[in-house]
């Protein structure tokens, strides 16, 4: 009895060996969206189901639902599709007949559909140009209300039919990582997100361009000045426009204390006028002694100080007629002259 079962154990392993199983005859079918997986409202794709060389037709399946079907052994089919309906929006599946059986389901292809919400923020660190091997973040926001419990955010590139990658967050932003990029990997980044739910993309945000070089800098130099810390440059800034402050502030100083300054006569604040150099002058006999001068055109009195050598006890008063003085010199006239000084003398 027992080496009955050996035997029959070893026959179904020789068999099992011998004959492939027919599960593992039909590989699983890719499918793709033409010319992208994320379109807008009322936009044509295609989708595209590919298979072996030996299959006879291939099927369209939005999610459970079953959606066309073409014949043909070409090894692939197109499906044209509108955007237009609310059905449009979903995950689609296709498969293909071969043999006496239909092969497995494709991995499903998301279609978004943008144009329902506002379009997010999408920034880039370090910057749009970077070396080789660095590690670049792109940020992806939105600045909505609050009430919305998840979304999903894209990352999409201009010439790529689906999206690089998604994340799925209750936040209100999301970042994509770049590890070590690469020339390749250059190009015109966007993004959109997904409200869970509603099965409705926004509109893609600005378009970044990254640009990659095709060495990592290796200067050390250049890389100090690369990574210096943005308060620092602000520093650097201040300490120049001082400089530079200072250096305008002594150059107008000292222009200035080379410019002449004009100063008063020694004579007194009122200017002679021009007969005073001219015509037949006039001499007033004044004593030598100190002489206290006061406004004469306002008819203030002079006071004179007697010198040392005279009578400590003779005083001298003095009356002068202001409206000679203020005559200065005249051409004599046909008038009578009126008397100039009056003097009246007292001794003590």
């Amino acid at each position: 009895m027992s080496s009955t079962v050996a035997s029959l154990l070893c026959l179904g392993l020789c068999l099992g060996q011998k004959i492939p199983s027919a599960e593992g005859e039909l590989f699983r079918p890719s499918i793709r969206a033409v010319p992208s997986s994320v379109v807008p409202w009322g936009a044509e794709v295609s989708f595209s189901c590919q298979g072996p060389q030996r299959s006879k037709s291939f099927q369209l399946w939005e999610d459970e639902n079953f959606l066309l079907q073409i014949n043909t052994t070409r090894g692939e089919a197109a499906f044209p599709f509108s955007v237009k309906g609310a059905n449009a929006i979903g995950h689609y599946r296709c498969r293909y007949w071969q043999g006496p059986r239909w092969s497995e389901f494709s991995a499903p292809l998301r279609l978004l559909v943008t144009g329902f919400f506002s379009k997010p923020s999408l920034l880039v660190r370090p910057g749009i140009l970077v070396a080789a091997g660095e590690t670049v973040t792109f940020t992806c926001q939105i600045f909505l209300a609050s009430g919305i419990s998840k979304l999903t955010f894209f990352l999409l590139k201009a010439g790529v039919p689906d999206p690089l990658q998604f994340q799925s967050t209750e936040e209100k932003v999301a970042n994509f990582t770049l590890p070590s990029v690469k020339a390749e990997d250059a190009g015109n980044y966007s993004c959109i997100y997904l409200v869970e739910g509603r099965r409705r993309a926004s509109d893609p945000s600005e378009v970044l361009k990254l640009e990659v070089t095709d060495e990592k800098d290796t200067d050390p130099q250049r890389e100090d000045e690369k990574n210096t810390h943005p308060q620092k440059k602000d520093l650097r800034a201040a300490m120049a426009v001082t400089v530079t402050c200072f250096f305008i502030f002594s150059l107008l100083c000292a222009l200035f204390c080379r410019c002449p300054i004009p100063h008063k006569s020694s004579h007194g604040d009122t200017p002679r006028s021009p007969s005073d150099n001219t015509g037949v002058s006039q001499s007033v006999s004044l004593p030598t002694e100190k002489i206290i001068y006061e406004d004469i055109s306002k008819g203030r009195q002079i006071e004179t100080q007697a010198s040392e050598s005279e009578d400590p006890h003779g005083v001298t008063y003095s009356q002068l007629n202001t409206a000679a003085l203020s005559e200065g010199q005249r051409v004599p006239t046909s008038t009578a002259p009126e008397p100039c000084i009056y003097s009246t003398v007292a001794l003590h």
